[in-house]
């Protein structure tokens, strides 16, 4: 189970046995070969499970909930120390800095105190984005910043940086995102190789899991903690969830995290001002069926289908959003075991919801063709400038949890920032707080089994939301703004504990 090769296996087996029930249905006259394939995938998962659990005893982790963290316990951590002050001074390595991802940690770390350098493939690249940054914060020292060039997928490589330099924390801005399972992570190997914390940007799940498992034991044994998967969907999103979880929870003994159901709602304008990089990331996701879970098991829906319209608060307002294929929906129940998630995003203008959607309907393997999608990205990028001047780049998430058990528990938040670049960025660089302020386990852990519930989640969502002009929860079980947003001196947002 040390091996990525199994990263997805509970997801092969669960859809797998579902496949093995329609086929029963259908065909009788082969239901006792049927009926042996089934036994044999339950046995194969019993096997896993109660390898998970050994692994588990060993201080490791395998595919079953963990409920890390205090998880999704009532029960509040201590007050927590997790602040902007620990970024002062501190010396921070950001692989792929010259992105729009990457750029946005860059001068959010700066803003905070930190000394930071840049790591890249072309020291091109950084001295135009230094330009870039020059121009939309006059004044913040760019000067300041160092520059290393590196390749991200070698140890050798990045361990040369780390070496040359006391660095406090690695964030990897380059992701890794889609696709990359089987592609060697030089970053992370690196920086558990020479002691340094390590926190990523992650958007898909199986990558993300693979390199859980390759690296999760020697983290702990070398006494490193690793966010990975972080920012503001994921991560944030995820935080929120399991906040308003954990009360939900609490409101009723009766309740299990297997009751409950948490729907994701996601909204960017145009393109968030994304990069080519994270342009064919969302390409590629739309190879993929959306992942939806419904009574603990595992149901796949066409991307980018059906519409759902939803409330993101009174400055966003109404917005169409369908199901897409988010690292969320297995995260959520994988680790916190929450019984029925999906996840639902939307963009504007319109039309390219409509482009999404047509998009969604074309054949996987083009879709999942990264050079050709690269290409498209490329070729389509000044058009996709031109939207996002006159669409904007607001980016809004909301999470509801309800559980049918108790129909009367229901909590919701909502969080929204007038523009996503500098959103990410804020997000990103909570996660780095909440681990430079040593909150953090030693280990490779999703965001919501990083963060102690209670005050510290509510203390990294209180950082991450410093530049939003929108948070606010609403429920029947008694949430306080504070309990999710945690305490802000200054709200220079629409702050409120009713969702309307």
């Amino acid at each position: 189970l040390q091996s990525p090769i199994l990263y997805c296996t509970h997801s092969y087996f669960c859809n797998t046995i579902e496949a093995c029930d329609r086929i029963t249905e259908g065909f009788g006259k082969f239901a006792g070969m049927i009926r042996f394939s089934r036994f044999f995938l339950f046995l194969s998962i019993f096997v896993i499970k109660k390898s998970d659990a050994f692994l588990s005893r060993q201080g490791g982790h395998g595919f079953g909930p963990t409920r890390l963290a205090g998880a999704l316990s009532a029960k509040d951590s201590v007050l927590s120390e997790i602040e902007f002050g620990v970024l002062s001074n501190k010396n921070v390595f950001v692989v792929g800095g010259s992105g729009r991802v990457g750029g946005s940690v860059v001068t959010q770390l700066l803003k905070r105190g930190a000394k930071v350098t840049v790591g890249g493939t072309r020291v091109e690249s950084y001295e135009d984005s230094k330009r870039r940054w020059i121009e939309l914060f006059p004044t913040i020292d760019i000067t300041t910043i160092g520059f290393a060039k590196v390749d991200r997928e070698s140890v050798t490589s990045v361990s040369s940086v780390l070496k040359s330099k006391d660095f406090d924390l690695v964030v990897h801005t380059a992701g890794p995102f889609q696709g990359k399972a089987t592609t060697q992570n030089g970053v992370i190997d690196a920086s558990v190789a020479n002691g340094v914390p390590y926190v990523d940007v992650c958007d898909d799940y199986c990558t993300a899991s693979a390199a859980k498992t390759k690296f999760l034991k020697k983290a702990q044994e070398a006494q490193v903690p690793c966010i990975i998967s972080t920012g503001c969907w994921p991560g944030v999103s995820s935080l929120m969830a399991k906040q308003l979880a954990r009360k939900v929870l609490a409101s009723d003994k009766s309740l299990t995290a297997e009751d409950l159901t948490v729907d994701f709602g996601f909204f960017t304008a145009g393109s968030g001002g994304a990069g080519s990089t994270l342009l064919v990331a969302t390409f590629l996701i739309l190879a993929e069926e959306a992942l939806t879970v419904v009574n603990g098991r595992r149901k796949p829906v066409k991307a980018m289908k059906e519409y759902s319209l939803v409330n993101f608060g009174p400055i966003v307002g109404d917005k169409p959003i369908a199901h897409l294929n988010l690292l969320e929906t297995a995260s959520l129940h994988d680790i916190l075991g929450v019984g029925n998630v999906k996840a639902l995003f939307g963009t504007a203008p319109g039309f390219w919801n409509t482009l999404l959607g047509l998009m969604a309907q074309l054949p996987p393997s083009l879709l999942s063709n990264e050079d050709i999608m690269t290409k498209l990205a490329l070729f389509s990028l000044p058009i996709v400038r031109v939207v996002d001047y006159f669409a904007g780049a607001t980016n809004a998430m909301r999470v509801d949890v309800t559980t049918e058990k108790s129909p009367n528990a229901r909590a919701t938040a909502i969080y929204a920032h007038e523009n996503l670049e500098p959103c990410v960025g804020e997000c990103v660089v909570a996660f780095c707080c909440a681990v430079l302020s040593n909150r953090v386990a030693p280990g490779v852990w999703f965001p919501e089994e990083a963060i102690q519930g209670g005050d510290d989640t509510a203390a990294v969502l209180s950082l991450a939301s410093v530049g939003a002009h929108t948070t606010e929860v609403d429920g029947t079980v008694g949430l306080s703004l504070e309990e999710v947003w945690g305490k802000h001196e200054t709200r220079n947002m629409v702050a409120s504990s009713r969702v309307g």
